[in-house]
């Protein structure tokens, strides 16, 4: 919509009347951002409004974005345009002009949205536009409650997708009606009957015990029986003969070796971060161990999370042992590929948080999660509020050392109490050392400013003109200190999580920092929560509670999954 000439006049001369200058600075400091976003706004924000915005909203944005012509489903001509956004998210977080669309756009903080696409504005009309935001983006008889809090609300039917069959409870079903019921061993070989009977099918013979034991050992172990193990079965005419080889089977280390390597396919495991610098992970065959030691003492599943997602908030451990196997767990938060060259470091660090988003929703959900980064999940009730919600759990755990190039991810201390005293032990060598190094070169430099007088200036390098006994003191001193750092003894640490400031995440516009939305509440996706969620506390990051709520008996699809990987 074209504005026309007169029209442009007229605010032209609004924003020249010579009071108005006072007013625009008083509007800007009469309240904080918090304020300005709760409270109606004063007459002075309005004329504000009126002399600075509005004429830039027309000059700049009503073009495209007015009653005539809506890009991008975008509309800032009124109020509720504006409040409710377009297809990239909200345009504006009252009283938080760091976190709005509109002033990224402005400021052309990113490739990919800079308005007005043509020609950036003046420093002047970004820094006006900046300061309506900041007073909480006052309007004339604005209806306040437009301005929505970052939710799902309006975005899903959620009770209606909850009605699809895996968002629901599991429940035991009744056992179906079979003609063969001779056939059945268990419960499972009804449901199995049933469908062979429904298709007119019947059951395969009984595998004979040659057969038998061959399938079973290379299921469970994936090795094939020994000669023995093989005649021992064929010779053992007692009714629990075939469970006799189960149970050895399933005690053999063999079983969690096996099976082990099935999870840490899901687990992303391997030995190096992959992608660009391909750094060796020193320590990941401990996570490695753990998850084979675990299948091994038969660990109960919904454990076998929560360690790894939060084994190093649990319940104080009994011993030593029990913690560092807590610890070791959470490797499965650092493993995976990672770009450790990235020059960016927050889109590295929110690449993680992505990384590691994908893996647990695809690994214990069966759901790519990953997807609502950039945008609403197409197929599945996932929003982008729920995904940053997620992130910011994430982004409150320590996963790296440090950012810097080349990346480092965090070591978990393993050590005893014993370890630790050794090691300080041996540091106080090492100090006594180098005090002795200390006060030898002090003693050596007084002795050379005495000798020279007042107007000596020390070399900056001094030492060669101590004496030759000083010199070879020093010599043996340093050599001392370097053997005694080689020798030093190591603690033992293992990739792991730990916990960092808790902080909740803004929604990244298409998936970029540099394009920050609406701050969104720690939380998990709501389609899967059917009460109403409880804040996460700001003591934590939140990951105990993510792992106590994927593993509760009600939640619908992580023993699903669990069950469709073994099966």
């Amino acid at each position: 919509m074209k504005m026309s000439a007169r029209l442009r006049d007229c605010f032209c001369t609004f924003v020249t009347q010579g009071s108005c200058g006072i007013l625009i600075a008083l509007a800007v400091v009469s309240l904080s951002p918090l304020q300005a976003a709760e409270k109606e706004p004063s007459q002075q924000q309005i004329q504000f409004f009126e002399a600075k915005i509005r004429p830039l909203l027309i000059k700049h944005c009503y073009d495209c974005h007015g009653e005539d012509t809506q890009e991008s489903d975008l509309r800032v001509d009124t109020f509720k345009g504006i409040a409710q956004g377009g297809k990239a998210g909200s345009l504006i977080v009252p009283g938080k002009p760091e976190q709005s669309l509109l002033i990224t756009a402005v400021n052309y903080q990113s490739n990919d949205l800079q308005m007005p696409p043509d020609e950036k504005m003046s420093k002047e009309e970004i820094e006006d536009l900046t300061n309506w935001v900041k007073m909480g983006a006052p309007y004339p008889n604005a209806d306040l409650s437009l301005l929505r809090a970052p939710s799902n609300e309006g975005k899903y039917d959620l009770e209606k997708e909850r009605e699809f069959w895996s968002f629901q409870p599991v429940k035991k079903p009744n056992l179906p009606e079979v003609k063969q019921k001779s056939w059945v061993k268990n419960p499972i070989d009804q449901f199995i009957l049933q469908g062979l009977e429904q298709a007119g099918l019947t059951p395969a013979r009984p595998a004979d015990k040659r057969t038998l034991i061959r399938r079973t050992t290379f299921d469970l172990t994936g090795l094939p029986p020994t000669t023995r193990e093989i005649e021992n079965f064929l010779n053992d005419s007692s009714p629990d003969a075939f469970e006799k080889v189960v149970d050895r089977l399933l005690a053999s280390p063999h079983y969690g070796e096996h099976w082990g390597r099935h999870w840490l396919d899901v687990a992303r495991y391997a030995d190096s971060n992959g992608l660009d610098e391909n750094v060796a992970y020193g320590t990941a065959w401990k996570y490695r161990d753990y998850v084979v030691n675990a299948l091994n003492k038969d660990k109960p599943y919904d454990l076998f999370l929560k360690e790894q997602l939060a084994g190093d908030l649990l319940e104080p451990a009994k011993d030593v042992v029990e913690r560092n196997e807590r610890l070791t767990a959470t490797g499965f938060l650092l493993l995976g590929p990672k770009v450790l060259a990235e020059v960016d470091k927050t889109k590295m660090e929110m690449d993680i948080i992505d990384e590691q988003i994908n893996t647990i929703g695809v690994s214990l959900m069966g759901m790519t999660l990953g997807c609502a980064r950039c945008h609403d999940h197409k197929f599945d009730p996932i929003s982008a509020n729920d995904y940053y919600g997620l992130a910011g759990i994430l982004k409150s755990t320590k996963i790296m050392e440090s950012y810097k190039t080349i990346g480092r991810w965090n070591e978990n201390s393993l050590a005893t109490e014993a370890e630790l005293k050794a090691q300080a032990d041996w540091d106080q060598k090492i100090k006594a050392e180098e005090d002795q190094i200390a006060a030898l070169v002090k003693s050596e430099n007084e002795r050379l400013q005495t000798e020279g007088g007042k107007e000596f200036k020390l070399p900056e390098k001094p030492e060669p003109s101590y004496s030759k006994e000083v010199q070879a003191k020093l010599k043996a001193l340093r050599d001392q200190v370097a053997s005694l750092k080689k020798e030093r003894p190591e603690v033992p640490t293992a990739m792991g999580a730990a916990e960092r400031e808790t902080i909740d995440v803004p929604i990244h516009i298409r998936g970029s920092h540099l394009t920050l939305g609406e701050t969104v509440p720690r939380h998990v996706p709501v389609v899967l929560s059917q009460q109403p969620q409880k804040p996460f506390p700001e003591e934590q990051s939140g990951r105990l509670k993510l792992a106590e709520w994927l593993t509760d008996r009600q939640h619908p699809l992580t023993s699903r999954v669990i069950a469709n990987r073994v099966c």
